[in-house]
């Protein structure tokens, strides 16, 4: 199997080192827009796992370019900013190659689900944002829905924390262009049978997420989740589906003092007479940072998926989780990109031995075996574990759980 990946950045060279370490992935063309660093990816990848990665300069934006360099080869991997997904969708039509990305923050995904017709007639396949969450937490949703005969609702959670030792000043696990959109934007959320516009950062609870984290307070945020379950589900009488992130207090502050200052603006400010975009020079500004040499790797994200429902008549909910942490194969990732970035690798094994063969364009419930893709996130010592509760003499759900929230005060 031949794959172009797009993008060699946060998640980019966990991807890479994924499907390097593969033997049966016999080629990785790693493309971005910065030569340097798909080089450095590149010679990482081939150090550890002999000459199969090649790295090469590509402008997604300009798309007869990205035609050309994707033509012939059997899946393009999108990991760029998500503002591209639709126009390299179009790009796998035109050379018609299978395609995959890590996400679309729900304003791309609710575009990209369009797309099945036409990816169904040119006879690839393509699966809309397979990273973590989105991704794990969509076949999280479709394991746990297959064992129900209806589903009320699906609520996911992610929280994450670093322990990390870094002499640089500030740090994040995912694309910082991404985080402060999640930060600004309205969330979308499927409430009560609707999509509802809710306020940034509202619908805060304390979440009692497994063991390093604990419990942490989390909140709505713009998610992609939301743009495929609810439709995914309808059939099952889907009524709720939410997503809620958690960060610790140290870096939600420093977000908030960002926010604070404009760079999660989507307008462009004038500076010296340039139109700049805040964002853009955040992003710049982190990446100017010297590397610490001496830096130690110790964070966790957690993901956790929610399925409430009825199985002959008893009403039950399923909780699946996953801790993400360092892995030995791979010191040089956090425990968050080892998953993020691994998924859509996964993905493509699944696809490569005709596990994932149907054409179309589908989110991950519609097309991933939950099953044998846990099976491969098991390879990478990312474990998914299942709880079931079944409620007893009531069907209010919502009941149980509020006994979990009340404070304790002295």
């Amino acid at each position: 199997m031949r794959i172009v990946l797009l993008g060699a950045g946060l998640q980019g060279i966990a991807t890479a080192l994924d499907l390097s370490w593969n033997e049966n992935i016999k080629e990785v063309l790693i493309a971005d827009y910065n030569l340097q660093r798909a080089q450095y990816v590149s010679n990482l990848c081939n150090q550890k796992y002999g000459a199969k990665t090649a790295a090469v300069q590509c402008d997604v934006s300009q798309t007869g370019q990205l035609v050309r360099l994707i033509k012939g080869y059997d899946m393009v991997i999108n990991e760029v900013n998500y503002y591209f997904n639709t126009q390299i969708m179009d790009a796998c039509l035109e050379a018609k190659v299978n395609y995959a990305d890590i996400g679309g923050l729900y304003v791309e995904t609710v575009k990209q689900v369009k797309y099945m017709e036409k990816y169904r007639a040119a006879g690839i396949i393509g699966i809309i944002g397979i990273g973590g969450t989105p991704g794990v937490t969509n076949v999280c949703a479709r394991w746990a829905a297959d064992r129900l005969d209806t589903v009320e609702a699906v609520d996911v959670y992610c929280a994450c924390d670093d322990w990390s030792a870094s002499k640089k000043t500030f740090e994040v696990t995912y694309a910082i262009e991404t985080i402060m959109d999640e930060f600004h934007m309205k969330p979308i959320q499927f409430l009560d049978g609707k999509y509802v516009e809710v306020a940034p950062r509202s619908g805060g609870e304390v979440i009692q997420y497994p063991k390093p984290i604990g419990e942490m307070y989390s909140y709505y945020i713009m998610h992609s989740e939301i743009g495929s379950l609810p439709e995914t589900l309808k059939e099952k009488g889907i009524k709720r589906c939410t997503f809620r992130i958690g960060f610790p207090e140290s870096i939600k502050e420093k977000l908030e003092f960002l926010h604070g200052l404009g760079f999660s603006s989507k307008d462009f400010v004038e500076v010296d007479g340039m139109e700049i975009k805040p964002v853009r020079v955040l992003k710049k500004m982190m990446e100017l940072q010297p590397d610490d040499p001496d830096a130690t790797i110790n964070d966790c994200d957690i993901i956790k998926t929610v399925v409430t429902g009825a199985k002959d008549g008893k009403r039950i909910e399923y909780a699946l989780e996953m801790v993400c942490r360092p892995v030995k194969r791979w010191p040089e990732l956090l425990g968050a990109q080892v998953y993020i970035g691994g998924a859509p690798a996964w993905a493509a094994e699944l696809i490569r031995t005709g596990r994932i063969k149907e054409p179309g364009a589908f989110a991950p419930e519609q097309c991933i075996p939950p099953e044998a893709f846990f099976e491969e996130a098991a390879k990478r010592e990312m474990y998914v574990t299942a709880t079931m509760r079944e409620l007893l003499g009531s069907s209010d759900w919502d009941a149980v759980n509020d006994k979990g929230n009340i404070v304790q005060t002295r």
